[in-house]
């Protein structure tokens, strides 16, 4: 009867080396990815936070550009402040009557 010997693993320098690149690489993802302000999920947060505030901007762009049409209009139109003083504010002229109707419910 033949007994096979068993092979023992030895801690040898090439099994250290080995185990200790596999730490710094592990090592190297974990702070690329899950630590730190530089981080691959920060980025990805800080560039939707950027996508929403440029939609926030045009948005307001927009705003602000009707604002200056209603200005501008409020300046020079007068049949249109006359259009907002009458439905707005219930004016009326001098020779004018005003009737309120009331609904039944």
């Amino acid at each position: 009867m033949k007994t096979k010997k068993r092979k023992r693993n030895k801690t040898t320098p090439k099994n250290i080396l080995k185990i200790l690149i596999g730490f710094f690489i592990f090592a190297v993802v974990y702070l690329l990815f899950f630590s730190g302000p530089r981080s691959v999920i920060q980025y990805f947060k800080q560039t939707t936070y950027k996508k929403s505030l440029q939609k926030e901007i045009q948005s307001l762009k927009n705003e602000k550009q009707s604002l200056k049409k209603e200005a501008e209009r409020l300046k020079n139109d007068l049949d249109y402040i006359e259009k907002i003083a009458r439905e707005k504010y219930n004016m009326k002229k001098k020779d004018e009557k005003v009737y309120k109707i009331i609904k039944e419910k």
